[in-house]
């Protein structure tokens, strides 16, 4: 027992879909053992029981299990008949034996942890003695679960020991197996009955209560009145099988000696006293209706009906809160948005929600969490509500698990450790501390499968929207460069033309009526496009004699200066290798004198730049224009051709002064 002075120990619990019946009864017989000893339980629960071990939605159901904190823990209780994935069951047991945590198995004997069974075998045997010897039965079938199934196979056994204590002979053909749920009892009572055409027994017993109860159905849909013409018995003493009519007689394991149990084994092994490794513990026969040794009367009746009527209105409660809660986080812009959210759909009084670190930030999105990877060391915790009160957005390291264990310790409630998951990859977890009610663990469940959906969902679409955005991006990228020179920026031969293509479809669009002067009469060629073409001179002498760099620089040199003489919004492109050329328009009859400013622009430009630049050479271009009246039939070309001629005249030219 920890002592009043510390804090409360901590049991571990591990289990699967706690909402279940017979798992919720053996978690408030814990916690009431539990708090009444000194201690806390600490569930981790999956939310499936992870039967099928390829499903990857299990995968992340079971990341549950890696976030356990061994070493506050004072023992480890795991429910091993409730996790169908034994290599599950083997790794939690295994860590717990290297951090030195005692694990108490419940009805699946693991060696190196102390075993507690319920005795279902001979409550089993006791359920069949009853009928056989109180109701006079002889003819019994039985309804057995999954073939080869230890719990299943294990009733079969006590059917057969009780038949032949009663010195009646067993059959192999009057055991059909229902699989513990409704659709393959309904295959077996229909193979009896409709194909095989067999009489009705006197009895049949079933492996549990949800076979019983279809059973039970199935005949009285065909006219039959029980228990008159056949005894129908079930097994786990549940809810359904009370509110069923008429009432099944069952048994039902003794949840609270149960309970009792364990936490006296934890509390002596904490106190370094040594106990049994196997302890096990009795069942308790409910006799009922469904035998005949209670009476079916309107009272039972009305009472199962309103009951199920609760059932239902609470289950469609938490469906309408399900579909509420997913419709309202499919429309949340960003994270930070769910608190309001689960505050305003489904608020319970305490829960925590921790996302990894990196679960929404690109580039990754956190999308390799996944198995022994499933978390981060440090976790965001988006939404703290303690008792109803809300607290601010913190992080917790992963080996600390709860932000608050002081707040959650006070309060005698199962604190309940759920993975927030989207199919097989983790994106967090959750944390409950609710009353130990069954209509509360079943929120729980409803919560947890919107939730993972739903916040799985925005996951994807917040990936998405950065992907588009990166896509359009690189599109709007790839176009940039695509119109662009990789080396001076300026357009290439490309964008040139699309560039002035669009300047004089803009320009002639705008009115073609207005001569560019403001007065808004129309003069046939009021305005001029003009074409400067520039060439750099001695660019092959500079590679060869100086290197490529210094090359790049010279072509980098006569980009800005070509750039700094437009002032008109020219468009200025390089069309390759030592090619320039800039384009605009200009109001006609000014062509010469805006190409000597152009041009006086660019040369003085170079000779500062020479003087300033401390280089073994001079950068020197050559340049020259042409122009034609503003059009839409303007041949660019044409224009593009004569002002490399008249380039080239200045090119000789200065050849010329050069030598």
């Amino acid at each position: 027992m920890a002592e009043d002075n510390e804090r409360p120990g901590i049991i571990g619990v591990c289990l699967s879909t706690i909402q279940d019946a017979d798992r919720f009864n053996l978690i408030e017989a814990l916690n009431k053992a539990a708090c009444e000893n000194g201690y806390r339980l600490l569930v981790f629960n999956s939310c499936t029981d992870l039967f099928e071990q390829n499903n990857l939605n299990n995968s992340g159901e079971a990341s549950v299990f890696r976030l356990i904190p061994f070493q506050k823990l004072t023992a480890m209780i795991v429910l091993s008949n409730f996790i169908f994935d034994k290599s599950v069951v083997r790794d939690i047991v295994s860590r717990c034996h290297s951090f030195g945590v005692p694990v108490l198995s419940l009805d699946k004997e693991i060696e190196g942890c102390y075993n507690f069974r319920f005795m279902y075998f001979d409550c089993f045997e006791q359920i069949c003695d009853h009928v056989i010897r109180v109701h006079g039965a002889r003819r019994l079938f039985m309804v057995a679960g999954i073939r080869g199934n230890d719990f299943s196979e294990e009733r079969v056994n006590a059917f057969r020991r009780s038949l032949e204590d009663n010195g009646i002979p067993f059959r192999q053909e009057d055991i059909g197996y229902g699989g513990f749920w409704y659709g393959p009892t309904m295959d077996v009572l229909v193979n009896w009955f409709e194909v095989e055409k067999r009489e009705l027994p006197d009895a049949i017993i079933c492996a549990n209560d949800t076979m019983a109860v279809t059973v039970s159905s199935y005949l009285q849909k065909k006219g039959h009145i029980l228990p008159d013409e056949c005894i129908v018995t079930g097994f786990d003493g549940l809810l359904q099988g009370q509110c069923h009519i008429p009432h099944l007689t069952t048994g039902r394991q003794d949840y609270a000696a149960m309970g009792q149990r364990m936490v006296e084994a934890v509390t002596a092994l904490s106190a370094g006293e040594k106990i049994p490794e196997v302890c096990d513990v009795g069942f308790s026969v409910i006799y009922s209706q469904s035998c005949g040794c209670k009476p079916i009367d309107s009272r039972n009746i009305n009472d199962a009906i309103q009951t199920l009527i609760d059932k239902n209105v609470l289950s469609e409660q938490r469906q309408n809160l399900m579909c509420t809660l997913q419709s309202s986080v499919s429309k949340m812009k960003d994270i930070s948005e769910l608190p309001s959210v689960l505050l305003d759909k489904f608020a319970l009084p305490t829960n925590v929600f921790a996302l990894n670190s990196d679960i929404m930030t690109p580039p990754d999105f956190g999308i390799y969490h996944r198995g022994d990877d499933a978390f981060t060391d440090s976790l965001d915790v988006i939404y703290r509500h303690y008792s109803w009160n809300m607290y601010p957005n913190c992080s917790v390291q992963l080996s600390e698990l709860l932000p608050d264990w002081e707040i959650m310790l006070e309060t005698e409630l199962p604190i309940v450790v759920c993975a927030l998951h989207f199919i097989d990859l983790t994106l967090g977890y959750t944390i409950f501390q609710t009353e130990v009610n069954n209509d509360e663990y079943q929120k729980i469940h409803t919560l947890m499968s919107a939730i993972n959906a739903s916040l799985g969902n925005f996951h994807s679409r917040v990936q998405i929207n950065h992907i588009n955005s990166q896509l359009m991006y690189a599109n709007e990228e790839l176009e940039r460069l695509s119109v662009h020179d990789y080396m001076t920026g300026m357009f290439n031969r490309r964008g040139f033309y699309s560039s002035i293509a669009r300047q004089i479809d803009e320009r002639l669009s705008k009115d073609p009526r207005c001569s560019g002067d403001g007065s808004g009469a129309y003069s046939p060629g009021s305005l001029s496009l003009i074409v400067i073409s520039a060439d750099l001179d001695e660019l092959k002498f500079i590679n060869d004699t100086f290197g490529h760099i210094e090359g790049d620089n010279a072509i980098n040199t006569v980009s800005r200066a070509l750039r700094v003489s437009a002032v008109r919004d020219e468009v200025c492109a390089r069309f390759g290798g030592d090619e320039f050329s800039a384009a605009g328009i200009i109001p006609a009859g000014t062509e010469e004198t805006y190409f000597r400013n152009f041009r006086d622009r660019f040369r003085n430009f170079l000779e500062d730049y020479n003087i300033r630049s401390g280089k073994l050479y001079e950068v020197g271009s050559s340049i020259g224009y042409s122009y034609c009246p503003l059009s839409r039939d303007a041949d660019i070309d044409a224009v593009i051709k004569a002002a490399d001629d008249d380039m080239y005249k200045d090119k000789i030219k200065r050849k010329k002064e050069r030598r």
